[in-house]
């Protein structure tokens, strides 16, 4: 099915980048930190951005939703689609509680 596609090569690649991307940014989280760049204006900075990429992953899963339902009725990825809406809105929840009760 895969032709060109060899599974241990990608099996073994996988965790050395996850390795590599965690060493880089432990790196640019120390130097960061050592020239301030993490400040209180980057923080609200990024927690407005993370509210509005929420909202969008929101309503773009509820577009992706509707389109399955109409084109494939149903099935797997119906359901695949429900899941990944019922983990979003869990993990909404969880956040929302996490910041009431820091509050």
């Amino acid at each position: 099915m895969y032709e060109g596609f060899e599974i241990w090569s990608f099996l073994v690649g996988l965790p050395l980048a996850l390795v590599i991307v965690s060493i880089v940014l432990l790196i640019n989280r120390k130097i960061g930190k050592k020239e301030r760049l993490f400040d209180e204006r980057y923080k609200r900075i990024h927690q407005q951005a993370r509210s509005i990429s929420w909202g969008v992953t929101a309503a773009a899963i509820l577009i992706a939703w509707m389109i399955v339902m109409i084109v494939e009725g149903p099935r797997l990825a119906f359901f695949i689609l429900t899941g990944i809406w019922v983990t979003h809105m869990m993990s909404y929840l969880i956040g929302a509680v996490i910041a009431s009760s820091k509050n």
